[in-house]
């Protein structure tokens, strides 16, 4: 990548990733910035992957109420389930996105239900089952915006 491309690319991770905390405020429960570590898997670039997972994983430690480590959990997931479903599906597809989509909620419940009991919190069932088909439902069409968005301003040729 040349070094104007760099800083656009850069800057176009730094918008995506305020807007997505922007997102978050609106929709609690739901992790805005999912659909652009997909898309960064998408391109294959590891390092910018990196960068991005532990740029939200601290975010998301730092303003969350459970223990540390259920955002490494989630975002692990993410990248584990992006790497398992690449070797039988085209990434890009629909069908992949939304197939991650519904696979990553209920393993946002899952994981909740799980870190929150080992901390002794009260758990309800209904708000995390809300929670977790809002993310499933939010998955798609953010990461449909943020591809349209990412190959307006850059060279992208992924997505859906």
């Amino acid at each position: 990548m040349a070094a104007p491309q760099k800083l656009v690319n850069v800057a176009w991770w730094a918008v995506y990733l305020a807007v997505g905390l922007g997102l978050q405020l609106h929709f609690p429960g739901v992790d805005a910035l999912i659909p652009g570590i997909m898309l960064s898997c998408q391109e294959r670039q590891p390092q910018q992957t990196f960068w991005l997972c532990l740029i939200a994983i601290l975010i998301q430690e730092g303003t969350g109420s459970l223990a540390f480590g259920s955002s490494l959990l989630w975002y692990g997931s993410l990248l584990l389930f992006f790497s398992l479903g690449r070797m039988f599906f085209v990434t890009g597809s629909l069908f992949f996105v939304v197939l991650i989509a519904a696979v990553l909620g209920l393993t946002h419940s899952a994981l909740l239900y799980v870190t929150s009991s080992l901390q002794g919190f009260q758990v309800d069932t209904y708000r995390l089952a809300e929670q977790a088909m809002a993310q499933a439902l939010l998955i798609p069409p953010l990461y449909a915006v943020a591809s349209l968005f990412r190959k307006r301003f850059l060279d992208y040729e992924y997505g859906i």
